[in-house]
């Protein structure tokens, strides 16, 4: 069976976040309208993915700098030397009908998406000259939420699918990618993993096409699960209500993630804020602070990658 990691993240955003379309003087906010007629904002996950690259970047690892053919931007396509290639995969066809080399990623991301309901402001600006003239104004949309953001992560980092084609070697060399073959050994399979959650976990990424300030997801509440037997369907058990002004994890729904009777390997809760009690939990859910990640990681890390 296949081995996999499942992690569900609650967190607040705030600002103008991976800004949309510039409509006049405007810079709208992504968002999406629900048949309720609800306003949801949202953070694609190709934004998330391009600020964990460049969290990657900072701790040394080569990411693709992607090619300029023909006026068309291309993967690299390749997954030993760009860590990115490996974990978020890649599709390469420079030229129509050609069969494209292609790798599935092992570690999928969702939107980061807002749960509520959401007041979208419109926040004034002016544009002034350095030495003279008059200024000028424009508008950008901000807004306030709590949103989710899922991912699921497979035990094949390191590991060819089959689908990659030959990937040419720096000694001039190429490699024919050969179904289960690994790329790389464990030590350096483990390290990517352990780079990827120390920097997802954390959270030490900066959310990217940030208009007006600094944007750092401010997390609350993670759901993390291991299992043997393939992904699970846990990510809409995890959502929130509110305390008075507090804003705390909603437990009964994970009661009724634990009575579905999945069988996990682990299952944690990581209580980035120290608000939810234990005694509201059911059992096979083990409650964990922000300054037991370390350990978490490390227990991801060995699970998927043996």
């Amino acid at each position: 069976m296949v081995r996999v990691a499942q992690i569900s993240v609650l967190a607040k955003v705030a600002g103008n976040v991976n800004a949309d379309e510039v409509i006049g003087q405007r810079i709208t906010l992504k968002k999406f309208y629900t048949s309720e007629g609800e306003v949801k904002p949202f953070i694609s996950a190709r934004a998330v993915k391009y600020a964990i690259r460049q969290a990657l970047k900072t701790q040394g690892f080569e990411v693709d700098p992607f090619q300029l053919e023909r006026g068309r931007l291309f993967d690299s396509g390749n997954p030993l030397k760009y860590i990115d290639n490996d974990i978020f995969g890649f599709m390469v066809a420079r030229r129509r009908e050609e069969v494209a080399r292609r790798r599935q990623a092992p570690i999928a991301l969702s939107y980061f998406r807002a749960l509520r309901d959401t007041a979208i402001k419109a926040e004034l600006g002016l544009r002034a000259p350095r030495l003279e003239g008059n200024p000028l104004p424009f508008e950008i949309e901000v807004a306030e939420w709590i949103g989710r953001l899922d991912c699921l992560i497979y035990d094949y980092i390191g590991v060819f699918e089959g689908k990659e084609g030959e990937i040419e070697l720096e000694n001039g060399e190429t490699l024919t990618a050969k179904a289960g073959q690994a790329f790389i050994d464990d030590k350096e399979r483990r390290r990517r993993l352990k780079a990827f959650l120390d920097v997802f976990l954390t959270p030490s990424y900066v959310l990217p096409r940030r208009t007006n300030s600094l944007s750092i997801p401010e997390y609350l509440a993670a759901l993390v699960s291991l299992s043997e037997k393939g992904p699970w369907p846990i990510y809409q058990y995890l959502d929130y209500g509110r305390v008075g002004d507090e804003i705390v994890v909603d437990t009964g729904l994970l009661t009724k993630l634990i009575s579905r009777g999945f069988d996990f390997h682990k299952l944690w809760l990581i209580d980035y804020r120290k608000t939810t009690s234990t005694s509201e939990l059911p059992e096979g859910i083990e409650v964990v602070e922000a300054g037991a990640l370390g350990d978490i990681i490390n227990e991801i890390v060995e699970f998927l990658i043996k």
